[in-house]
């Protein structure tokens, strides 16, 4: 770097860049008033030296300047230079301030974040910009997340074109806000061709509000963490969020507006997937998988497979001193090439023994005539690409050529990598550990080493700077299958024995590595006692949480040692975290921590109470404890607190299968969560006022809502997009419901009516109208031939569902105020109706004389929701008391009763008769009946 051009730009706030073809003129006088305000600047025509590259220049210039000052005009629009310095500019977080030029220009061409950032009009804003500019630049970098591509690389025009057709519209180079897929084999570059997308010149124009990255792999762990640094690279913040739904929520905020383009890679689970699906109408994503059931159900495909036979033989060529200068060299590499399937993973390591022999002066025919014999030697006769198992011969022959360069202590260290989990960066002191141990490796021995398998390819990565690896995937399920299970449990044993820790609750808080991954390792070593014992040791459990800060890698220890047969404590304590787990994550010290798990435990369960005396005899004096259960203290029957709304929410239901959770929120969103597992899988956005009802159709293919804003909308279930918009009511809309055969949605409204609505193209059918006051709520009858709706004017009424006539009026309440009906619902043989009324009852009325059957009393204030089960045994009632009451259906008997902070609004059964849902002022609520 030039010392006096170095100075000039740290002497320099502003880049001035324009066109020379129209913009010169007006530049050199904006140059000029700029400078008698005192404003230093480097310009580019002006300052750059001769005999130096232009654009390292410019590069230089931008890297310390505050400020870009673009001088808009068509031909600066046009300019790819402009645009690749206003690009890197906003990649670096340098302010760019346009400025009209002397000509107008097409608005329409520009990208979406220059049309929506202030423009300066030097005839009525000069001031303004003088003062702008002599304030410091906050503005945030434009993020790139993704690595260099490799020095081998190797274009695939084929699947690239392919890929970037997908991602923007061939029209005008704008950006296309869909989810494409790479999918294929391991191996077959699916992640480079990723890089290469995103390094792209035409996809970070189209993406200019920045490209992120995501890598999940087999075992991503902490998926919790990756959604907070993506959301730390946006927004430079780490809110510390005490579960997952609340930071995909600010995830999706984030991804609002903006022109980004978010790859996740590796995706081996399509549960791992869903956190990164949420939000964003113009974020584009780009899933690199193997497993094409991990992908979402609407997603643009691209099988990437086996290269062209020229590309294999470029990339096999690549970085040889001597290229091949006959004709006999080239076809022998082609012959090569095909020998190895076209797979990109055998070409490179191939491509690392011979740039090994040929650039060290051994002819090229010679070293093809070696690599040859040795796959021979080592059982590879003929290879059929076609053909998957005579492929995984491929690599155990094709990694032998490898592992030959390799001493006999070299290959030993690198089989041992074989125990640790596959697409995560290990740490070089967790692996000198283990090979100090092995091998008498010390930290410098460490560091070689695994330089030496970098240059070899054999490993992923070597990140000096982070001082961790990566062993590729496939290779790593290679040297599993080779070290045999004798021994693979025997090197995860030896590994454990190398932290000499008898108790791992008295692990040292800094083995971050060994703290997320224990469970893996002691099952590895088939110490599934030791890991029943470990998991049941709330000392560990305690630690683990401060130590992490995220519940959820508890619970996954307490499922692994579920899954091999722990006993029924375990199950139990997994039950407990489940549902204490955002309290744990708000935790902010290590005795916090454990006073929080000892008193949301203490009685819990009886078959608790010996882990709970022993952990107190342990906690250092002194601690709160609680003398009686706690008022908060989770019932038995619930499941988990799903938390990600930003408030109230107002309704939700059950997919038909059972599988999703729908819910609707005053925060004007409604949230498609996982009911395996409680995590959030959609986002849906569009509504502009608060939502108060929504409901699945019948085949669970979509879902309807309905809100203060007047209007109904119809969703796609599986990627959240909307697809319809009901218009018609005059109020609010309170209520929705699919008809059983889905064709028709009906609505109550605070308008005083019902309306029916064709659910495939959104058209108004029918108006009931009737009440004389809001309609609170409306089911379908089983057969589909009647509609019930409950109504401020203490009235059920049923109507006719093919021509809207009201059918029978049920007085429900004469008690005024208290009479307000707010729900109701059809038994599922359709001979009863329950009405839910503020009245504090529920009551249950033959559907077609209207004769009331039963009243249930017991709420202490107004019900606001009711529900079967799907079986007519069970009906489940949520009230502004804050419980959740079950009761049997032909009888007054409450059987189950649970109370929450705070009111609650609606609830429902799922199709297994067992699990439920409610919701209210805090959250959505996931519970068992336990019969």
């Amino acid at each position: 770097m030039g010392g006096s051009v170095s100075k000039t730009f740290r002497q320099s706030r502003v880049f001035l860049s324009y066109a020379r073809a129209d913009g010169q003129e007006f530049a050199k006088e904006l140059r000029t008033r700029l400078e008698s305000e005192h404003i230093s600047l480097w310009q580019d025509r002006k300052s750059l030296e001769g005999g130096r590259d232009w654009w390292f220049q410019i590069v230089e210039a931008l890297d310390q300047v505050e400020f870009m000052v673009l001088v808009m005009t068509p031909a600066a629009l046009e300019s790819s230079i402009v645009r690749k310095e206003w690009r890197y500019a906003r990649q670096q977080g340098v302010c760019v301030y346009p400025v009209k030029g002397p000509l107008s220009i097409d608005f329409a061409n520009l990208p979406h974040w220059m049309r929506d950032i202030h423009w300066y009009d030097l005839d009525f804003e000069w001031i303004k910009l003088v003062q702008d500019l002599q304030r410091s630049c906050t503005q945030p970098h434009v993020p790139f997340m993704v690595e260099e591509l490799p020095e081998d690389f190797v274009e695939r025009p084929k699947e690239f074109e392919s890929l970037i057709s997908m991602l923007l519209d061939e029209q005008r180079d704008e950006p296309v806000a869909i989810t494409a897929a790479l999918r294929g084999a391991g191996g077959y570059g699916k992640t480079t061709l990723a890089r290469a997308l995103c390094h792209d010149k035409r996809i970070q124009e189209a993406f200019d509000d920045g490209i992120l990255w995501v890598t999940m792999g087999e075992t991503p762990g902490n998926i919790l963490g990756k959604v907070e640094d993506l959301i730390y690279i946006l927004s430079h913040e780490r809110p510390g969020f005490t579960g997952i739904d609340a930071a995909v929520a600010r995830l999706g905020e984030l991804l609002a507006d903006r022109d980004i383009l978010l790859v996740i890679d590796d995706v081996w689970n399509g549960a791992h997937l869903k956190s990164f699906l949420q939000g964003g109408t113009r974020c584009a994503r780009l899933i690199t998988t193997r497993d094409d059931g991990a992908l979402p159900r609407v997603v643009e495909r691209i099988q990437v497979d086996a290269m062209q036979p020229d590309q294999a033989v470029q990339l096999l060529s690549a970085g040889l001193l001597l290229v091949p200068n006959s004709l006999k060299e080239t076809t022998a590499l082609r012959q090569l090439a095909t020998r190895l399937g076209e797979w990109p993973l055998l070409l490179t390591l191939v491509n690392s023994v011979l740039r090994e022999r040929v650039n060290r002066g051994q002819p090229l025919a010679e070293a093809l005539r070696y690599i040859n014999r040795t796959l021979e030697k080592r059982g590879l006769t003929a290879f059929d690409a076609q053909n998957a198992l005579e492929r995984g011969q491929a690599i155990k022959s094709t990694l032998g050529v490898s592992f030959d360069l390799l001493s006999a202590h070299e290959f030993a260290r690198y089989r041992e990598l074989a125990i640790f989990p596959a697409d995560i960066d290990l740490p070089l002191i967790t692996i000198q550990r283990l090979w100090e141990a092995t091998g008498i490796l010390d930290e410098l021995d460490t560091e070689e080493l695994c330089e030496h398998l970098y240059r070899l390819s054999l490993l992923l990565r070597c990140d000096w700077a982070t001082r961790t690896i990566r062993l590729h995937d496939v290779i790593r399920n290679y040297l599993q299958q080779e070290v045999g299970s004798v021994e693979f449990q025997s090197l995860h044993a030896y590994f454990l024995d190398t932290y000499k820790c008898d108790r791992w609750a008295d692990l040292a808080p800094d083995e971050l590595y060994l703290w997320e991954h224990l469970a893996d390792h002691l099952i590895g070593a088939e110490r599934f006692n030791e890991l029943g014992k470990t998991v049941t040791d709330l000392q560990y459990l305690a630690t683990k949480a401060d130590v992490l800060h995220n519940a959820q890698d508890i619970e996954s220890d307490l499922t692994r040692a579920e899954e091999q047969g722990s006993n029924r404590v375990v199950h139990l304590l997994k039950s407990a975290i489940g549902n204490m787990g955002h309290l744990l994550n708000q935790c902010e010290s290590q005795i916090e921590t454990k006073c929080t798990l000892l008193n949301h435990l203490l009685y819990r369960h009886e078959e608790l109470s010996p882990l709970c005396e022993q952990f107190q005899h342990e906690l250092s004096r002194p601690f709160v404890k609680a003398q009686f259960p706690l008022p908060d203290l989770s019932h038995p029957a619930l499941l988990r607190t799903l938390q990600g709304h930003a408030s109230f929410v107002t309704s939700c239901a059950y997919s038909p299968d059972g599988n999703w959770i729908v819910s609707a929120s005053d925060d004007f969103t409604l949230k498609v969560w996982d009911v395996t597992n409680g995590t959030e899988r959609l986002t849906l956005a569009g509504h502009t006022d608060r939502i108060n009802g929504c409901a699945y159709s019948p085949d669970g293919n979509w879902i309807v809502s309905a809100s203060y804003d007047r209007s109904l909308k119809v969703w796609d279930a599986s990627s959240g997009a909307e697809r319809l918009t009901l218009a018609g009511h005059t109020e609010r809309v309170n209520g929705c419901a699919y008809s059983p055969d889905g064709n028709w949605i009906v609505s109550a409204s605070n308008d005083n009516t019902l309306r029916v609505w064709d659910a495939t193209n959104g058209t108004k059918h029918l108006t009931l109208a009737g009440h004389t006051e809001r309609v609170n709520g409306c089911a379908y009858s089983p057969d589909g031939q009647w509609i019930v709706s409950a109504s401020d004017d203490n009235t059920l009424k049923v109507w006719d569902a093919t021509n809207g006539t009201e059918h029978l009026t049920i007085v429900v309440n004469t008690g005024g105020l208290f009479g307000k009906v707010m729900g109701c619902a059809y038994s599922p043989d359709g001979q009863w109706i329950v009405s839910a009324s503020y009245d504090r009852t529920l009551r249950m009325w033959d559907s077609t004389s209207g004769t009331e059957h039963l009243a249930w009393k017991g709420h202490q204030k107004g019900v606001n929701g009711c529900a079967f089960s799907a079986d007519g045994q069970w009906i489940v009632s949520a009230s502004n008391d804050g419980t959740i009451k079950v009761w049997e259906a032909q009888t007054s008997k409450s059987l189950v009763v649970l109370r929450v902070e705070g009111a609650l609004y609606c609830c429902s059964f799922s199709i297994d008769n067992e699990h439920l849902i409610t919701c209210g002022a805090r959250g959505l609520y996931f519970l068992r009946l336990v019969q």
